[in-house]
């Protein structure tokens, strides 16, 4: 039997131990427990803080060259080498006037991407790397040192941009150039922010708080009457509809001469939209996906016009026009002559374009800045005007630049007129299809 003392001293060391289990210097975890343990870290998400952060991923296919050029176009003499590879066994080698290029599949637009390389030289020209064909002007970076140095660069692809070319290439010299382990890695979001848009994700006519609706028989000699009741959002998309049907004009005057009051009865109708006073901007990139018409009759349009002066002097901006199988991109502005523009424009035809094009959306844009505009199909600049010459002529708001001032946005089908041609084999009803439109600063 023990006495009191002995058990006081039991109950002391059980007690201490007790501390050291709680505050955990001296327990040592059983294996349950730290199956336990690393259960409850994978459920939390918690990293192991020796991990290893992620890689980004390089989107270049081959970018050291060691499966030789697959996935590259080498060209003009250029070529895979053996020898002079900064890690692996390949190489490419290039000199006067060649390299090799990789076409990039799956970017994202308006993000931001970095480019980077190894490049040397023998004592000579630089070899450089580059990207193009993204949404903006080429850039290169080049390497003038005769050992392997490291070098990169970012960049931003366009609003309507998800492919770009990688290139390696030696501008001139005879000397050998050799660049090796290209990487294209994703950055993080583009310099442009979203201040408009419409997603047309509603139910029937579009939001009043955004558009304006024009009404009646309105320019070009025309045959619609512009009408809300012809554009509604539907599926996603927005909806303007062309319709055959006859009812008086309610603005017939018997024996007018103009076009406007002459016609005693309204046959067709359509819509015209516009964000005249509720939103009008001034510099940024506009990007409208769209599906064409393109059938005899019809003339679908994204324009822009400026806030101040009659026309043409306000300016006119013909994001896409499509009419008598043609797509146009057009800029006008005003000249000594009243109602009589400058127009600087481009006309493509529709039977240019690959199978299938007029059955697909396409991206329809305009980059603006202060001193130039330009327009964009899928990416692809089509026409562009250098705004330090689109200065009015005297006809009106002389000396003015209609392209210095804020802009709103129209979007309307119109029906025969001056350009649109027949209606007589055109079906009705007949639709133009708008996705989405959005403006970034």
């Amino acid at each position: 039997m023990m006495n009191s003392a002995m058990i006081l001293i039991l109950l002391s060391c059980v007690v201490d131990k007790a501390h050291e289990m709680i505050g955990g210097a001296a327990a040592e975890p059983s294996i349950q427990d730290t199956a336990q343990d690393t259960s409850q870290s994978e459920d939390t998400g918690q990293a192991d803080s020796d991990s290893e952060p992620d890689t980004p991923e390089n989107l270049l296919q081959n970018p050291s060259f060691e499966d030789g050029d697959l996935h590259w176009n080498v060209w003009g003499g250029a070529e895979i080498v053996e020898d002079n590879a900064h890690d692996g066994r390949w190489a490419l080698k290039a000199d006067n006037g060649n390299g090799a290029e990789q076409i990039i599949t799956g970017l994202e637009p308006n993000t931001m991407y970095s480019v980077s390389g190894l490049g040397k030289i023998e004592p000579g020209e630089g070899i450089s790397i580059g990207v193009k064909d993204y949404g903006g002007s080429q850039q290169t970076v080049t390497f003038d040192s005769e050992v392997y140095e490291a070098k990169s660069f970012t960049f931003s692809t366009g609003l309507s941009n998800t492919t770009a070319v990688v290139f390696a290439y030696k501008h001139s010299g005879d000397n050998l150039g050799f660049a090796d382990n290209l990487s294209v890695t994703k950055v993080g979001e583009g310099p442009l922010v979203l201040m408009w848009s419409d997603e047309f994700d509603g139910v029937g006519s579009p939001d009043e708080s955004k558009w304006g609706f024009e009404e009646g028989f309105v320019r070009n000699n025309e045959l619609q009457w512009y009408q809300q009741d012809n554009v509604y959002q539907d599926n996603g998309v927005l909806v303007i509809e062309g319709r055959e049907e006859q009812r008086p004009n309610p603005n017939y005057i018997e024996g007018s001469t103009d076009w406007r009051t002459s016609r005693e009865f309204i046959e067709y109708t359509s819509a015209s939209i516009n964000t005249r006073g509720k939103f009008e901007w001034q510099y940024g990139q506009m990007v409208v996906r769209a599906k064409v018409t393109n059938e005899s009759g019809t003339w679908p349009a994204i324009w822009t016009l400026g806030t101040s002066c009659d026309w043409p002097s306000n300016g006119e901006v013909d994001v896409m026009e499509n009419y008598g199988g043609k797509i146009l991109a057009n800029f006008a502005w005003g000249t000594n002559q009243p109602w009589s523009p400058n127009w600087d424009t481009v006309q493509l035809p529709v039977d240019d374009f690959e199978d299938g094009w007029i059955d697909d959306f396409h991206l329809w844009e305009l980059s603006w800045n202060s001193d130039r505009m330009a327009i964009l199909i899928d990416g692809v600049e089509v026409n562009s005007v250098d705004l330090n010459t689109t200065v009015n002529g005297n006809a009106a708001c002389a000396g003015q630049n209609p392209f210095q001032q804020s802009h709103y946005v129209l979007l309307n089908l119109a029906l025969g007129g001056n350009a649109g041609g027949s209606v007589d084999d055109l079906v009705f009803p007949t639709q133009y299809l708008i996705d989405y439109i959005r403006i970034y600063q």
